[in-house]
């Protein structure tokens, strides 16, 4: 009697490098769509995080007679005055606890990690967000009673702001170097070469665009209490035009 021969069980060489290769097909489509993914997922939580701080500052305001929130966080080693930094103000004046790290923020400066530059490795970075230097008595540039800014004349309430749907309060500050601890930023510096420049402040690529380029992308917070990701050329384009100095802000 002929027998039949039975063919082994499991893949051919052939057949395994067939499988392998359609899953490699599919994972180098499904990659990007998945990374595209996560960075949209991350984007939408810090626009959250950043409306939250917003409506933090809005019933601030109504219940300290319209009085912004100051900065507090130093940088380049001078000291922090926990009293009145901001982030610190606004967790009394919303139901939920502020959320500080933007889940984009991947800053090696945090608690845990390594020490802000020129800090004599006392400073860590305590949150992700910063204010428009233009809206804290402090640190404005200049303002409706210019530079020295007298107490009188700065941008210390938000009823002197004619345009707060167009004035940026809350943006994302600067993974590394000696900013990475601050939160607040420095505009009257964002010269020469101004995406550089402004960098070194702001995280202004922390959702996407070209590196320290006009088309990077990041989250900003507006006065009336919205919240956009815009190009960076979209908020800043010299210091005589863009959405940080409330004078010209549009």
């Amino acid at each position: 009697m002929r027998r039949h021969l039975t063919r082994p069980g499991g893949f051919t060489l052939v057949e395994l490098l067939v499988v392998i290769g359609i899953i490699s097909v599919l994972i180098s489509i499904l990659l990007p769509s998945l990374s595209k993914a996560r960075q949209a997922a991350e984007q939408t939580k810090c626009l959250s995080n950043i409306r939250n701080m917003e409506m933090a500052q809005q019933i601030y305001c109504n219940e300290n007679r319209n009085w912004l929130v100051q900065a507090g966080f130093g940088h380049c080693g001078e000291a922090d005055d926990n009293q009145i930094a901001w982030f610190n103000t606004l967790q009394d004046y919303y139901q939920h606890k502020l959320v500080a790290r933007c889940p984009a923020d991947d800053s090696p400066h945090w608690d845990g990690g390594s020490p802000v530059p020129n800090t004599a490795g006392k400073q860590f970075r305590k949150t992700s967000y910063g204010i428009n230097n233009f809206l804290d008595i402090m640190h404005c540039p200049w303002g409706p009673g210019f530079s020295p800014v007298p107490s009188s004349g700065a941008y210390v309430k938000i009823t002197q702001i004619r345009r707060s749907s167009a004035t940026v309060q809350f943006l994302e500050i600067t993974y590394t170097g000696d900013f990475a601890g601050s939160d607040h930023t420095h505009v009257e510096n964002w010269l020469g070469n101004v995406p550089n420049s402004a960098s070194k402040n702001v995280q202004i690529d922390a959702h996407g665009g070209r590196r320290k380029d006009w088309t990077s992308r990041a989250n900003y917070g507006f006065l009336d209490g919205h919240a956009e990701c815009l190009s960076f050329h979209d908020v800043f384009e010299s210091l005589n035009h863009n959405k940080f100095d409330p004078d010209i802000a549009q």
